[in-house]
């Protein structure tokens, strides 16, 4: 066998993983208690809570609290729900701000045209 076919072979095989990966579905978690869908979570917030948001600061990791308050925190503001056992709260929480970070609307928020246009605007 020569190298160049054993190269062949290995770049054919890893193409054929790689398109494997993107076939199959996500991975589904199951909740221990009923969580929000990750579609309520993403709907827009009332404009008086948009306001009070622009507003005032949220929590940051300096927040004199332990993990597990902090992590209460956050979920609360967000509406997740947490139990005992934050795994679950903490699996949507990431899960949410995947979505939120790939979501199309938020990146065209992210373009640098679009952030003159409202610096322009607000200006």
């Amino acid at each position: 066998v020569s190298t160049q076919s054993t190269g062949s072979m290995v770049s054919t095989q890893s193409t054929g993983i790689s398109e494997l990966h993107r076939q199959k579905p996500p991975p589904s978690v199951h909740y221990a208690k009923n969580m929000p869908d990750i579609d309520v979570l993403m709907e827009e917030w009332p404009s008086e809570i948009e306001e009070l948001l622009s507003k005032i600061n949220l929590p940051s990791a300096d927040l004199d609290c332990d993990l597990k308050d902090y992590v209460d925190i956050i979920c609360n503001i967000l509406d997740i729900p947490t139990q005992q056992n934050r795994i679950h709260s903490l699996h949507l929480l990431f899960t949410l701000y995947s979505e939120f970070k790939n979501s199309q609307h938020f990146q065209k928020l992210n373009q640098p045209e679009n952030n003159e246009n409202i610096e322009n605007q607000n200006g």
